[in-house]
């Protein structure tokens, strides 16, 4: 293939992840109307009219489209969740993209200010700064014309054996690589620092074998020639070989002189990850594709690139091997259109082709290749339409938006500040802001205003969510996606008796400060309260924001919970007030997240089988007389850091199929006030050793483990009736096809 070069990549992998905005600059033909106009009209009369415009072409659109949406034909329910998984992925890689075209931009128009700082190495902060906020970059760089003088910044991946053009291990707490290639009186120097987060050195060396020269580099005369921000082909780097492109932009001085380019490398493997786990069905496909059908993303990464000796190369989609790939490129050429229908294998399939949008300025396509015999059923919306309108009114918005930014002027600078922060969903205070003039003031009146209704809006809906969206712009709309959350069911024992005992005005008090108290542990753990039922919580990790570790914080949630209420029982005993003992139950599951409702009242929350049995776990606790009932899949995800003990092998009420339920201890490591103490390591350790006798049919040695831990732990529920169900067995052994499901008639 031809491609553009990039510089040399030294960094083994690389894990980007994607930024939700980025900045919009300001056009050009704006700029020359604002100035054409003179002094314009009055500040009121132009918010107004741009407020007023917004509204009226939303309030259009919003009609136009339920309108249409009511007059269009039936699609089937394949072809609607084909489409929206196309432009999740269209959106989802322009958003990865998007955030460096800003990067590299400002950091061009940094050095444009300031040549001298730029080539000493001055900006080598701020260049660490952007790859710390920006994981996808492989590396961002500065090249300089007169003298090819060339500065990089690597990030550093923990656990790096290799790094630099040496090859060798960087120190352990480098965090940074910076490189600086000069040609002072006719010498080459290539020197690589190592250097921790806060910038502090720790190593430097020496290569000047490799005479690496920017300017006859494509990027590098593609950004001079056309003077504007420009993308390089699809490459290869040869350290991870993975597959990458190159944004460049020049660096241009005040008086038109050309100082260099700025660009950045990003490596396309997450736009791999996210394919990678997508529900297409059990044979469904989605690839990325150039204009020359080479692989962009695909789920298995390693097919991406070839190797023949030493060279490296892009495979193409033809090159697979894969029957239904080959057969959709082939319906796609043959028929042109977005959306094709063929047989492969004796299967009817459907193929999904779209483009990314013009401004990436690369014909890249979205690929989904998925067999009708995988889904079942229709349902009656235009997917596409929706697609398109939301687009649509995205783009109006930005629009007007860009325009409003321009009649801003400098005497709003803080307030600019202000609204920034209530962006962040930092509502703290009151904008002690004053203007002389009237309409400002009433403008910073209606902040206010604002700052009051989100801070009392925050109180109902889940912060991170609120935060989100005040932050993106985007509008709220009914919808979901599939997503692994774990789960958490909180509810109080004996409820109604303590309400008979209460009356309603302290009963409130009662149960407000208990509710609060579960809030607060799942908040320190970056949950999200999905909502209060009675004395009930339900709440969730992985969503709005995603967290790898969200199973692990919902463990140590649910331990916190557990020591929070014991605190708050031992005072409420000393001031002579009832008792709450809370029982817990944790699921990981795939499940529907999203915006829940009607268009006049929605909630977010999570749906699905796995909510259920999060629900019912937490009522397994009545039957074996624990607390914290979490599922074998939330011990899987959490990892080793958890102590927990089998409890038994159960079918929850609404299910036939069963699965080992386990009680949650404490921390192997980590919360000293969470961590296991020695009876705990050995009530787990006769626990299973119990159930593995029972499992194996020994009962009389699960009698034995269970009576010693029935000794250790006389409380313990557990013992009498493992010992009891045992006895039974030895007594009338089961069936040969046993499996120990007990099968739970109550919630």
């Amino acid at each position: 293939m031809t491609s553009m070069a990039a510089p040399p990549d030294p960094s083994p992998s690389a894990t980007p992840r994607s930024s939700p905005s980025m900045a919009a600059g300001k056009p050009p033909a704006v700029e020359r109307r604002r100035r054409s106009r003179g002094n314009g009209l009055p500040l009121r009369i132009n918010i107004l009219t741009a407020f007023a415009t917004l509204l009226t072409a939303t309030v259009v659109i919003l009609v136009a489209f339920a309108y249409t949406k009511n007059t269009t034909s039936v699609l089937e329910l394949m072809g609607r969740f084909v489409e929206r998984v196309s432009v999740s992925g269209i959106s989802s890689t322009m958003a990865l993209l998007d955030p460096v075209e800003t990067s590299v931009q400002a950091t061009a128009r940094l050095a444009a200010i300031d040549e001298t700082k730029a080539r000493d190495g001055s900006l080598f902060p701020y260049l660490t700064s952007i790859l710390e906020t920006t994981p996808q970059l492989q590396s961002i760089y500065l090249a300089f014309d007169n003298d090819g003088r060339f500065l990089q910044a690597f990030p550093i991946a923990p656990g790096t054996d290799k790094f630099g053009a040496n090859d060798i291990r960087p120190p352990d707490e480098a965090r940074f690589a910076l490189r600086v290639v000069d040609r002072k009186n006719g010498r080459y120097t290539d020197v690589w620092t190592y250097v921790k987060a806060d910038g502090g050195v720790l190593a430097t060396e020496t290569s000047n074998s490799l005479n690496y020269d920017p300017r006859p580099r494509p990027w590098y005369k593609d950004a001079i020639a056309r003077r504007q921000l420009v993308w390089s082909d699809l490459l290869v780097y040869t350290s991870n070989r993975q597959p990458g492109i190159t944004a460049a932009y020049p660096i241009i001085a005040a008086d038109g002189r050309v100082i260099g380019v700025a660009a950045a490398n990003v490596a396309t493997r997450q736009m791999s990850d996210f394919l990678a786990h997508l529900d297409l069905g059990k044979s469904g496909i989605a690839m990325i594709v150039d204009e020359k059908e080479q692989l962009i993303a695909f789920p298995d990464a390693a097919r991406m690139v070839r190797q023949d000796g030493l060279k490296l190369s892009l495979v193409k989609a033809d090159q697979l091997d894969v029957a239904p790939i080959a057969d959709a490129f082939a319906a796609y050429h043959r028929e042109g259109s977005r959306t094709v229908r063929f047989e492969s294998g004796g299967q009817s399939h459907l193929g999904s082709f779209n483009g990314f949008p013009d401004e990436l300025g690369k014909k890249w396509l979205m690929v989904i290749v998925v067999a009708e015999d995988d889904f079942v059923g229709t349902l009656k919306e235009n997917s596409r339409e929706l697609v398109l309108a939301g687009f649509a009114v995205m783009a109006i918005g930005l629009f007007c938006v860009a325009i409003l930014s321009n009649w801003i002027t400098r005497p709003l600078t803080q307030l600019c500040a202000e609204i920034q922060k209530i962006q962040k969903f930092d509502l703290v205070g009151p904008i002690a802001l004053h203007a002389i003039v009237a309409e400002v003031n009433e403008l910073i009146h209606s902040l206010n205003m604002m700052k009051r209704a989100l801070r009392t809006f925050g109180m109902f809906v889940p912060r991170d969510l609120v935060r989100e969206l005040v932050a993106s712009g985007r509008p709220i709309e009914l919808g979901g996606q599939s997503r692994t959350l774990t789960v958490m069911f909180t509810d109080v024992a004996d409820f109604t008796g303590l309400s008979e005992r209460m009356a309603a005005g302290d009963l409130l008090v009662h149960v407000s400060r208990h509710l609060a108290a579960i809030s607060e542990c799942v908040g320190e753990e970056d949950g999200t309260v999905d909502k209060y039922i009675g004395d009930a919580v339900m709440a969730f990790w992985g969503a709005p924001n995603w967290r790898e570790d969200h199973a692990l914080r919902a463990c140590i949630a649910a331990l916190k919970a557990r020591r929070g209420q014991s605190l708050m029982n031992a005072e409420w005993e000393a001031q002579g007030l009832p008792t709450m003992f809370v029982r817990i139950g944790l699921h990981t599951a795939d499940v529907i997240v999203g915006n829940i409702g009607s268009p006049q009242r929605m909630s977010y929350t999570a749906v699905g089988d796995g909510v259920n049995v999060a629900s019912r776990l937490e009522g397994v606790n009545k039957v074996y007389g624990t607390q914290i009932c979490v599922s074998e899949a939330v011990i899987a995800a959490a990892g080793e850091s958890v102590l927990a003990r089998p409890l038994d092998l159960v079918a929850v009420k609404g299910r036939k199929t069963g699965e080992k339920v386990l009680e949650l201890m404490a921390l192997r490591y980590g919360d000293p006030n969470l961590l296991a103490t020695p009876a705990d390591l050995e009530i787990h350790h006769l626990t299973e050793e119990g159930f593995t006798a029972y499992q194996e049919r020994r009962w009389s040695d699960a009698i034995t483990a269970y009576e010693r831990l029935a000794a250790l732990a006389p409380a313990d529920r557990l013992p009498s009736i493992f010992i009891a169900r045992c006895s039974a067995y030895l007594a009338a052994p089961p069936a040969e096809d046993w499996t120990g499901i007990f099968e739970m008639k109550i919630k």
